[in-house]
């Protein structure tokens, strides 16, 4: 009964009325020692006589001589006083009733600290027997259960209720937040929009200046709203994923190519570097939330990245094979292969500090602020990535050193197409793998440049050729070239690529005449520049290609499609 309610004053007052029918005694208190405020005297009220008829037990004949039950306590009352928990006392005025009392009183503790007394008195110089102060003392135990119990509810209560303000306050703010954002966009995107016509005028200086800080600005701005609309989609469970068939590279190539150039205004190289031998071509997923995420990462690379590089991993991790009927054409079966794209980002940024990986991946979380205060964003992103690969089933990773660069990987479901389910696709090559022109997959190339990622990135897309030599200096180049026509008496190469920078113009032009000087006929060497997308490169790639023939450019980072239209447009010229 004592457990049953969560009222404690009702529970007290209960306990107090079973004590009346119980003890033969004249007033009954239980007080508390907690502060002013919450200081209880509970006491029953004269209307409540009617409901305390006593219950005869052995208590109530305590002059009853005969009744072996109904000792008088047979301790000293120095002992009793000595026992902190229980105060005896047989003649002491009472100020409640106004006149000397006998008082037997038992402490109340909760958890080991004193919490009050409750107090039994009846007709002075009455004495109390050991079983009636071992009843009190159990009384006490129960008086600590059901005042624990009653708080433990009044926290649940409490608790419950703030859980509920607490889903309907982020409910209408998620629901303002999607109408706010959803407000700005619209007149946000008509200023993005318009600034392009401004370009193409005629502005002084100090005006595409200005230009240029608008235009920035406005995409910031857009930025933070559109993922201030993708929280508010995320939490009220709005975000659908839509499943079509698209090209996996050419879907990513734009997002890449965007932030190359970003990268390149801060001297920073952005390498692809894909396993095109194992990549499917064409995939079913929902491109939009996979260049979503994508976007979000190489944004925060380049952001965060003041030297050095930033390599994008592409590649696949086998997963399942299942069969599922065709339901249009029952009589076979259709095989449907799903793998997981894996996909790494790895900068030689800021990094973030370990107490802070934990908490990347939470809304409005920019790690340690006082790296991060001077970029812009609302640190939403990680946020929205986290929960759009969780959505579509896959897992995101991110391993950082303070100082030392980050690195973010995630895998995203894709479901593989067959040639069957191609030849419904009228608007897609019935080539299901990425494929060189046959052309190219028969000449010798040799790749001269600096950065070791770089060549293996450009290695990765020419797999299928016949013959790739890559090298990180001019002069292993021509040992190579040497060593090939002195051993068959032919040129070793067809297609020669070429890292052009600033410091090594002179290099690059002995390179090319002493190359030309093997050649019988040097108009059938491919020369390609390979060209970080500066003003200062661009001019130099320019002034090489006017000074030698046969000289073509391709600008970082490279992309296959980058690459096969090179090599189309080489086949053309």
């Amino acid at each position: 009964m004592v457990l049953s309610g969560s009222d404690l004053d009702k529970t007290l007052l209960y306990i107090i009325k079973e004590i009346y029918r119980r003890l033969p005694c004249e007033k009954i208190f239980i007080i508390s020692n907690e502060s002013p405020k919450n200081n209880k005297i509970v006491i029953p009220d004269v209307n409540d006589s009617e409901d305390l008829s006593p219950i005869i037990t052995p208590f109530s004949e305590i002059n009853d001589n005969n009744n072996s039950n109904s000792q008088p306590f047979t301790r000293s009352q120095k002992i009793f006083n000595e026992n902190l928990s229980v105060d005896i006392s047989l003649n002491k005025y009472c100020d409640k009733v106004h006149k000397n009392v006998s008082t037997l009183s038992v402490e109340i503790r909760l958890d080991d600290n004193f919490w009050g007394w409750i107090k039994v008195h009846r007709s002075q110089n009455s004495i109390w027997c050991d079983s009636e102060i071992e009843l009190l003392q159990q009384i006490s135990n129960h008086i600590s259960l059901a005042i624990t119990y009653a708080k433990l509810f009044e926290e649940i209560g409490e608790k419950a209720i703030q859980i509920k303000a607490a889903e309907f306050a982020n409910n209408a703010k998620t629901q303002i937040l999607a109408n706010t954002s959803h407000e700005l966009r619209t007149p946000l995107g008509a200023i993005v929009g318009m600034i392009p016509s401004l370009e193409g005028t005629t502005l002084t200086t100090e005006q595409k200046d200005m230009l240029n800080i608008i235009s920035n600005t406005a995409d910031i701005v857009l930025s933070i709203v559109n993922d201030v609309l993708n929280v508010a989609k995320l939490e009220a469970k709005k975000f659908i994923l839509v499943n079509k068939t698209f090209d996996l590279l050419n879907t990513l190539e734009s997002t890449i190519i965007i932030f190359g150039k970003k990268a390149a205004t801060k001297n920073i190289e952005l390498i692809v570097n894909c396993e095109i031998d194992m990549l499917p071509r064409y995939v079913k997923s929902d491109p939009e939330r996979l260049n979503h995420v994508l976007t979000h990462l190489l944004s925060n690379s380049v952001k965060f990245t003041k030297e050095g590089e930033i390599v994008l991993t592409i590649s696949v991790q086998p997963r399942e094979i299942f069969e599922e009927i065709n339901v249009e054409n029952s009589s076979y079966d259709q095989v449907v292969k799903k793998e997981k794209l894996y996909i790494q980002l790895s900068d030689t940024g800021i990094g973030i500090n370990p107490e802070y990986l934990n908490h990347v991946w939470e809304s409005f979380s920019q790690g340690d602020m006082s790296m991060t205060k001077k970029q812009d964003g609302a640190g939403l992103g990680l946020s929205i990535c986290k929960n759009l690969v969780e959505i579509n089933g896959g897992e995101i990773k991110v391993e950082s050193q303070l100082g030392k660069g980050s690195k973010f990987s995630f895998t995203w479901n894709v479901e593989l197409l067959t040639m069957a389910s191609l030849s419904t696709e009228t608007q897609f090559n019935k080539q299901t793998s990425y494929v060189l022109p046959h052309t190219i997959r028969k000449k010798r190339i040799l790749i001269i440049h600096s950065a070791e990622t770089l060549r293996n990135s450009v290695l990765n897309y020419l797999k299928s050729v016949e013959k790739v030599d890559t090298f990180d200096t001019f002069e292993k180049g021509i040992k190579a070239v040497k060593t090939y026509k002195e051993l068959y008496d032919q040129f070793t190469y067809d297609i020669v690529f070429i890292g052009l920078y600033e410091n090594n113009k002179e290099e690059t032009i002995n390179f090319i005449l002493e190359l030309k000087e093997s050649l019988i006929d040097s108009n059938n060497l491919v020369i390609i520049f390979v060209v970080f997308p500066i003003h200062e490169r661009i001019v130099l790639a320019r002034e090489l290609m006017e000074k030698f023939l046969g000289t073509f450019v391709v600008y970082t980072p490279i992309t296959l499609n980058k690459l096969i239209n090179q090599f189309m447009y080489m086949e053309i010229t």
